[in-house]
């Protein structure tokens, strides 16, 4: 029942990827939410409409398969197919998560995240995740290497702050520490699945 998502996203138009793009560089966020309402109602209810990407990519795939009321397939998720599953967000304390945030942003920078944002370019969707706009920047002289990494570390860091808050909204999350979180997934893992 996936594969049937997952093949049409993946042969979605780029002539309507472009055209969204542009819509989402003239229109605000509640807009692109509003018009993914009227396409795909379902979908929209299971995306949070201050999420560009996500909403954008659910109207591509929406506007790609037709109108949400003429398609036949319902709405897949891991509820809608009765499988069982467990949330589960593991706290890592702020000086770890520093630590780990900051070893990443070395990684992307060395595995050449530059190339791939000057790929990418600064029009596409994508250019609006965490650290293309601070490498799009760096790329056109606005900042040095230092302020580059330093911008997306601190990018990176507000984001992990945001997606934190989010989850503590989610219902049936399992909030567990790092240090106990291998041995009580074991036994979450034995209880409910």
């Amino acid at each position: 029942a996936l594969t049937g998502y997952v093949t049409l996203a993946a042969a979605l138009d780029p002539q309507l990827r472009r055209r969204l793009s542009e819509e989402a560089h003239v229109h605000g966020a509640e807009f692109l939410y509003r018009w993914l309402c009227i396409r795909d109602p379902v979908r929209a209810r299971a995306i949070d409409p201050a999420d560009r990407y996500r909403v954008l990519r659910a109207l591509e795939v929406a506007l790609a398969a037709g109108d949400a009321r003429e398609r036949k397939r319902p709405h897949v998720s891991l509820v809608t197919q009765g499988v069982p599953f467990l949330k589960v967000f593991v706290e890592i304390d702020d000086a770890r998560l520093h630590r780990r945030i900051e070893s990443r942003v070395d990684a992307m920078l060395g595995g050449g995240f530059l190339e791939e944002a000057e790929c990418i370019g600064a029009d596409a969707v994508a250019a609006s995740a965490v650290g293309y706009p601070q490498a799009i920047a760096f790329l056109r002289g606005w900042s040095t290497s230092r302020e580059l990494r330093a911008t997306i570390v601190r990018a990176t860091r507000r984001y992990a702050k945001r997606q934190a808050t989010w989850f503590r909204t989610e219902p049936q999350t399992t909030w567990l520490t790092s240090c106990d979180a291998p041995a009580r997934i074991r036994t979450l893992a034995r209880e409910k699945l």
